[in-house]
Order: structure tokens, then sequence, then C-alpha cells
């Protein structure tokens, strides 16, 4: 009887098909109340592209005719090297790369040039030979590759009466002394945008200078808060950068839309060396309401900075090991596609099965560098993936913003029996304290209406949260924000932070706009490698699946699988310790060890269909009533 039910379902969903080609059909409105919802085919219940409000990173609105790429530097090991005595290597010379890139991109924003600057990936990596691509799809050609040595100082003819030549662009250069004072450097980032500045070193100095430049800003003996004191009303206060000292990464970014740039540790990856947490508050507070943040500091606790920031009202964007965000982010908002996440229709599910079930939940989805690196590669392409049928957090919200061509491949790519879930909401924040200084109510809406947007318009069916304390008030506030601002979201997976699974794999319950009792389940376990010790809820594969065997109150188990831990295989020996030891097995890779130790009694489950078995076990008369609504 099952199975007849099944191929009549196929069979409805086939002429829903068709009735949607012959323009008949007409989605569900589910939004006119529960006992009032019409038929409707269940996969195409989404939105249409359209600025709903949603975009609200910043964008490069002028496009080049023509881009110079810049070579010698990213991934080169010595990128961001003190020591180094080549011009052509070290810190001293990405800086200025990145202030070239920065300062000739905004003279196209600024109508000043036609000529922009991409920074060259000698890693080869498909996020940025997709984004480059794009550039050539949008008519804009490489002009050629060259040296930031050459770009600064050579002279160049016109072409075609385009004028290639960028030195003149630049107004001289502010000075730096990178290896006896770190800060400089922030300072320097600053002060590119303020001077339209290159950024040069003590080291290369006599070069520039011989090249015919004019030191206009001498940055050598000043501090991040002397860059304040004198800026702070000269630079836009639409976003804040935050990178470490001994980094050049986005500063490209940071110059072109005038940004100030701060680091949170007075010396690289040593916060006891001082740090600037109190200039850090003060900025904090002088952003424009909900600007966003990006960037990234090391060798601090996430939670002292990015907790701040929430509280404030400010998202995190997590990026500080990415690249070209200028033309990456180009034109984003001509550059959006109706690309649609893989759903699983809760049609076809088999409700019949006498099963316990687990869903793996990849973190760390909210990180946009690791979209542009080996996310795809490394983890989403994993061969694993549909035997676990994971869950991975993407930043669907931000990277279809920072970068479309990338965005579009991840979606297009996603195995069907994978799930995609929006991490973490717009970027980094903590769900229960967001704006709780700043106008809470108006900044949850702000964020919920942006996260749901972005989600209808791509299919995307999971949000994924962080909180300090999923079970509080504050919390369940937050929840009901983002429920209300999007009915058509079928769950919310959340993490405590820290640790990950501090709600114990509870769920709590929020009304829809449309009068459907929406789950949050909270994460029970964590894949995580602590190396000598697992802690109680977070371990090894083998440690958590004893302890989900364990457990009698609940057949429901939600697992985050800590994207950075990696394990080894030890077969079906019990020691729980073992597979922390020397392995490279992660993301999907893990959760199939805990697959091959929780025996028959147990099935992985995308996180989707978590929810709606969730949504059946629990309130299984409106699920039902949910259910017959679509083919």
């Amino acid at each position: 009887m099952k199975r007849n039910n099944m191929l009549l379902n196929i069979l409805i969903l086939l002429m829903g098909s068709y009735m949607s080609s012959c323009d008949t059909y007409k989605s569900p409105e589910i939004n006119q109340g529960i006992n009032e919802v019409l038929p409707g085919l269940y996969e195409e219940l989404y939105d249409p592209i359209a600025d709903k409000g949603q975009y609200n990173l910043l964008e490069m609105t002028v496009k080049p005719e023509r881009y110079w790429t810049c070579v010698e530097v990213l991934n080169v090991g010595s990128r961001n090297n003190l020591g180094e005595t080549e011009e052509i290597s070290g810190l001293q010379y990405h800086l200025m790369c990145q202030s070239l890139a920065g300062l000739a991109n905004r003279a196209v924003q600024q109508g000043r040039s036609k000529v922009g600057v991409w920074l060259h990936d000698h890693a080869g990596r498909s996020s940025y030979n997709l984004s480059k691509q794009a550039l050539t799809d949008m008519g804009i050609a490489e002009q050629g590759m060259q040296s930031g040595l050459e770009l600064a100082r050579n002279n160049y003819g016109p072409s075609e009466g385009i004028a290639l030549q960028l030195k003149d662009l630049f107004d001289g250069y502010v000075l730096t002394d990178v290896t006896n004072n770190p800060e400089s450097n922030t300072v320097a980032s600053v002060v590119s945008s303020v001077y339209n500045a290159l950024i040069v070193d003590v080291r290369d100095q006599a070069n520039y200078d011989n090249a015919g430049y004019k030191m206009v800003y001498d940055a050598r003996q000043k501090s991040t808060s002397d860059a304040w004191a004198e800026f702070k009303n000269q630079v836009s206060n639409k976003a804040l950068v935050v990178m470490p000292v001994q980094t050049g990464e986005l500063r490209d970014f940071a110059i072109m839309h005038n940004l100030f740039v701060i680091n949170i540790n007075r010396q690289y990856n040593n916060a006891s060396a001082g740090q600037n947490l109190q200039l850090f508050e003060e900025i904090l507070s002088w952003l424009e309401p909900g600007a966003p943040i990006y960037g990234w500091e090391q060798g601090v606790d996430e939670e002292v900075f990015v907790n701040r920031a929430s509280i404030k009202g400010h998202v995190w964007v997590p990026n500080d090991w990415s690249y070209n965000l200028p033309l990456t982010s180009l034109l984003y908002h001509e550059r959006q596609r109706p690309v649609l996440a893989q759903v699983s229709n809760p049609q076809f599910i088999d409700w019949e099965k006498n099963k316990k079930f687990v869903s793996c939940y990849l973190t760390d989805g909210d990180n946009i560098q690791w979209m542009m690196n080996d996310f795809v590669s490394d983890y989403y392409s994993n061969q694993d993936v549909a035997e676990v049928k994971m869950g991975f957090g993407v930043p669907i919200s931000n990277l279809n913003q920072m970068a479309p061509a990338q965005f579009n491949n991840i979606i297009g790519t996603q195995q069907r029996q994978a799930s995609i879930i929006e991490a973490l909401g717009g970027g980094y924040q903590y769900v229960d304290n967001f704006g709780s200084e700043d106008s809470r109510s108006v900044r949850l809406k702000e964020v919920a209406d942006r996260v749901a947007n972005s989600m209808r318009q791509h299919r995307v069916k999971v949000l994924g949260l962080m909180a300090k304390d999923v079970s509080s008030a504050n919390a369940l506030e937050g929840y009901k924000a983002f429920i209300d601002a999007n009915d058509q979201l079928e769950g919310i997976i959340v993490m405590q932070y820290s640790p990950y699974a501090g709600g114990a794999g509870a769920i709590y319950w929020v009304e829809n706009s449309a009068g459907f009792e929406i789950p949050i389940v909270t994460v029970a376990y964590s894949l995580w490698n602590f190396g000598s010790y697992n802690n109680e809820r977070e371990g090894t594969p083998a440690y958590i699946a004893q302890k989900i065997i364990q457990q009698t109150d609940s057949k429901f188990n939600a697992v985050a699988v800590h994207a950075w831990s990696s394990f080894r295989d030890t077969g079906n020996s019990t020691d729980l310790l073992g597979e922390n030891t020397d392995g490279s097995l992660r993301g999907a890779s893990a959760a199939k060890l805990l697959k091959n130790h929780l025996g028959e009694d147990y099935e992985l489950v995308n996180p989707q269909e978590l929810i709606w078995r969730i949504r059946k076990e629990y309130k299984p008369e409106q699920t039902e009533k949910y259910l017959q609504s679509y083919y």
C-alpha cells in the first residue's frame, strides 16, 4: 500500500510539473492560515529573484572595461612574512599590491579610470577562476599580467583610447615600518584611502622615491588609536574591517570603500602584548546601525569580539583569508540568478520506518573564506556525502552578494541527498543577544527579513543559528523573529556557544504566520577532536555513537560535525579516543565513522528530513494537514 501511494505521488508530481509548464499552476498561498492552504507543487514553493531589500553588503557598482592581473602576491608562502629582503616578497610587497588594487578599483568606481586590478591566485582555486571568468562574461577584458612593482612604477601607453597607466592615479605613498611597528600597517590601511596613496615600507622607500613618488604621510610611529583619533571623521561608517597586524588581506576592499581598519591584538596572535578592545567598543557605537563587520582576528577567543558586535547589532562576515572582494562582488545586484537548492519533498518520506534518526550538520558555514578556498573540494564534494546525507551550512545571504559566481557553483553542484542550511542568520551573530544594546527588535527584523528573502529566493528551507544560551527567553524571541519573517521556513537547527551541544537536543516550537508550529532543534552532540579527552556531549565518533545508543529519551538527534576536526578509522575498536590520533577523515567522512558505530537501529537522514520527521512525530495533525496541501 505504501508503494502504491508513492507511485501515485510521483504521478501527481509529474502532472504538477506539466501544469506548471503550461502556466496553470499557482503557488500555494500558505500565508492564508492553516485551514486555507491551497494545493500546489512542493518543489515550486520559492520566490522569484527580486531585490526585496536583502542586499546589505558593500558593492563595486561601476564596471571596468579592462583589468590588470597583479602577479606574485597570493598564496606565495612569504606574502605576510617579515624579514624578506626581495622587494617582490613579504608583507611589505603584499600591502603595496593590496593598496594598488584598492586604489585602482576605487578610481574605476569614481570614474577616473577604466582599468581595475585583480590579485592573481597562484593556487588556481576554482572559486577565483569562476569569479575571474565572470569578469570576462561581463565583457571585461584582461589587459595582461604584471608584477605589482611594474604596475606601480612603469609607464604604459593607451590602448584603444583606454589609459592603462596606473601610477598617475595615486597621489604619493604612506610610509610604514611593519617590522618595528606592526600597527603602522593598520594605520597605513586607513591613510591609503584618505590620502589616495600607495602603502610603501621603509624597506622599499628608496625605490619609490626614485620612481617619482612622494611621501604624503609617515605612519612609522603611529598606532591604530592614533589613526582613529585623526581620521574617524574622514572614513565611512557603513562597514568595518577587522584584521590582524602582519597581514595584508582585505586592505584592497577597505581602501576602495574608505573603511576604517582595526586590529584587536597589537601584536600578531598575541593578546598578552596589549589589545584595542576599548577602541573597538567605541567604533562599534560609531558604526551605522546594523553595519556589517568583515574579517577576523587571530589569537583571541572569538566570543570576545563577535559577542560585542552581536550585542551592538552588527553581523560578522568572517572572510579574513579571502581576496579580490571588490571584483568578486562587482555589480552583484545585477548578477543574481534563480539557482535553487535541492530539497527533500516530505511527501516521499517513508513514515513507517521503525528507526531512530540522526542528522549530521557541518559547522562553520558562515565562513566566506572557506567557501572560497577548500570547502567544495575537501568537504562539499566528499565521496561520503551521499551516504551520510550531510547537512551543509552555507552563507546564503552573504555569499550571493560577495561572490555570485561561487554561490551559483555551490548551489548548482549540491548532491541530491544533502541539505543546504543558511548559516548563521546573515553572518556570525548570537541570536539571543543580537542588538540588545541597539534597538533589538529593529535589528532582529532587519536581519531576519534579509535572510528570509535570500532563503526563499534560493529555495533553502532550513536555517542554522547560534546562541549563547539556546534555551533562554531571549533566544526564543530571536527564533520567533526569523520564523515570523519566513513562512517557507521548515525548521531551525541551533548551536550554542559554547559548547555547541549545550542545548542537549531539546526541541522548542514557535508558530509561524500560517499557524504551523516550527521546530527549533538544538544540537544534541558534536563530533570534535579534543585529542586526549572527550567532553560530555562532544568527542570522537565512537564516543558520540555510544552516547546516542545509551540515551532513551529521544529518537531524533542532530549532531554537529566540527569542520576543523579530523579522525581516523579504527574499525570496531572500543577505544573511545583512538580515532583522535593521526586522522585525516573530516566532514562527511567523520559522519560516516559515526554511522558505522551506530548499527541497524539508526538511520542517518539529512537535516531537512530530520525536521519533517520531528514535525510528524510531535505535531502529527497539523503536519498531515500541511502535507496534504502539496503534490
